[in-house]
């Protein structure tokens, strides 16, 4: 039947590609509609790259491993290398780097799950809790709540921490407030397919918040992000992927949705790709790395 060969083509390519780790979230836009985004799949074991309003593409950082990237107050960017020698930095509007922290000991700070707030708060995600860098360089836990499988965070405007767990609940999103309280604010994010669930590519990584306070998660099996009422914990699919592409990263500016595309092939991950939607869902390739590198 051709579905049976659709479905085991897939499950051959989410075989081949177990020994990747999960691709890349991180992506914002800065308030003169330039964008950032995270790529670990190019430029050695990865790439940070800033897409002008005009559509001009830059290398800001090659052979960097970023899973993600932040804005700060003043529209900085933030990102962090996260393998071996652990390393966050800053980035300048005017080009200038500074390194904000770095070690090779990845239980002190992770670069490969971490966030940097508009609270200038460094969080990270290691060994089962979410920690902050203290200034004096030792870590200290935002909430004594408990992760079996976490992969991203999110930071709101408030100060306010989102966290999925894939390993519970069939894959829950955790809110911890600035009080350190956590809570459980939906269930059943991950899709069931007609496949075996692959545990290492089956995940919920980028989050981000609208206008009107929703938040939204991109989960690869289902290739959608999904979106959720936070008072309530009822989900909707608010975009799906074509082409066998998979939403990983998700930003909101301007009444327009930015988001972060990768697929799988036998030769590999392909991407990124970014997609833009405006207001009546209406969308735009923006950038392509197979077509525009």
């Amino acid at each position: 039947m051709p579905s049976q060969k659709i479905t085991l083509l897939f499950y051959f390519l989410f075989l081949y590609t177990s020994i990747w780790s999960h691709p890349s979230w991180g992506i914002v836009v800065d308030s003169d509609n330039n964008i950032y985004f995270a790529d670990i799949g190019n430029n050695g074991r990865g790439s940070v790259w800033k897409l002008y309003s005009c559509g001009e593409i830059e290398l800001l950082l090659g052979d960097f491993h970023a899973h993600n990237v932040s804005l700060d107050a003043n529209g900085n960017l933030i990102t962090a290398h996260g393998e071996d020698n652990h390393t966050i930095v800053k980035r300048f509007k005017d080009g200038a780097l500074d390194t904000l922290f770095q070690t090779r000991d990845h239980v002190q700070f992770f670069g490969g799950n971490c966030t940097y707030t508009l609270q200038n708060e460094i969080l990270f995600c290691i060994e089962h809790y979410i920690w902050r860098l203290k200034p004096d360089g030792n870590k200290e836990k935002i909430s004594h709540h408990y992760f079996e499988w976490n992969q991203a965070i999110f930071s709101d405007k408030e100060g306010n921490v989102y966290a999925p767990d894939k390993a519970i609940h069939d894959g829950a999103l955790i809110k911890i407030d600035k009080d350190g309280q956590a809570k459980i604010i939906a269930t059943n994010l991950l899709s069931t397919l007609a496949r075996p669930r692959d545990k290492h590519n089956d995940v919920l990584l980028g989050m981000g918040k609208d206008e009107n306070g929703a938040v939204y998660i991109c989960e690869n099996a289902g290739r959608r992000v999904i979106q959720i009422n936070e008072e309530s914990g009822q989900t909707n699919t608010f975009y799906t992927s074509d082409d066998n592409w998979f939403p990983t990263g998700v930003y909101f500016h301007n009444q327009e949705t930015y988001i972060l595309e990768f697929r799988y092939t036998s030769s590999g991950m392909e991407g990124p790709q970014i997609v833009k939607l405006d207001k009546t869902m209406h969308k735009q390739v923006l950038f392509n790395h197979a077509r525009d590198i």
